[in-house]
């Protein structure tokens, strides 16, 4: 064995000497007893099985029967709106009051005028014809034109008593007949029949007078029978 191994043999054989010798004097601390909780175990009660007791479901609660009720009509609500609309009438609108307007002047001369010529003097078979327009003041185109007419009329009666017929018919610029009625029968429809015609084969008329600026007048034409 080497010396070293020696020393370091006896070193350690030294020092856990001394460590032996001093521990019996070191200063322990005292515990504080107060912070100390005491506890005490006891065993448990063993447990004794116990059998399942059975659980009876719940009762099914049952409807409760009453008096049936009656029937309640109920309304429509688009149909209660209706006549909710219905019976809203509309106020009436306030009119306006229309400011008076001046109205044009009225002659008081009939639009219709006796024609004044040879053909329809007095006592004449056309005496009292008319004429529609006023402004048609041409005697002489009427001397004409109802000479053709009366050269054109055969009477196909006799009678004792006096015969009337008047006759209305229009004439236009050219002097052609547009239109021919009876106005006033006779009550002889031979009688009316051969004034209709008298007029019917006379046409066309002279033409209007180029002065006149209308373009059609009419004319109510009597015929007037008379026996000798």
């Amino acid at each position: 064995m080497s010396r070293g191994l020696l020393y370091s043999f006896i070193l350690h054989i030294v020092f856990f000497g001394g460590a032996l010798i001093t521990s019996p004097f070191d200063v322990r601390k005292k515990m504080d007893l107060g912070d100390v909780i005491k506890v005490t175990i006891k065993s448990m009660p063993e447990l004794k099985a116990t059998e399942p007791v059975s659980i009876s479901p719940p009762a099914t609660p049952q409807a409760i029967m009453t008096d049936e009720l009656p029937d309640i009509p109920l309304s429509d609500p688009l149909t209660v709106k209706e006549k909710k609309k219905l019976e809203e009438k509309p106020k009436p609108k306030k009119e306006k009051k229309k400011k008076a307007e001046p109205q044009p002047f009225k002659s008081e001369e009939p639009p219709e005028k006796e024609i004044e010529s040879r053909t329809t003097e007095s006592g004449s078979m056309f005496a009292g014809a008319t004429v529609d327009n006023r402004a048609f003041d041409y005697p002489y185109w009427f001397d004409v034109a109802f000479s053709k007419v009366h050269s054109n009329f055969r009477n196909p009666v006799s009678s004792d008593a006096p015969i009337v017929a008047v006759v209305y018919f229009e004439v236009i610029q050219s002097g052609r007949v547009v239109i021919v009625k009876i106005e006033e029968s006779s009550d002889i429809e031979r009688f009316d029949d051969a004034c209709v015609r008298a007029i019917d084969r006379s046409s066309p008329f002279p033409p209007l007078p180029r002065s006149f600026q209308d373009e059609i007048i009419g004319i109510t034409l009597p015929f007037m029978y008379e026996p000798h």
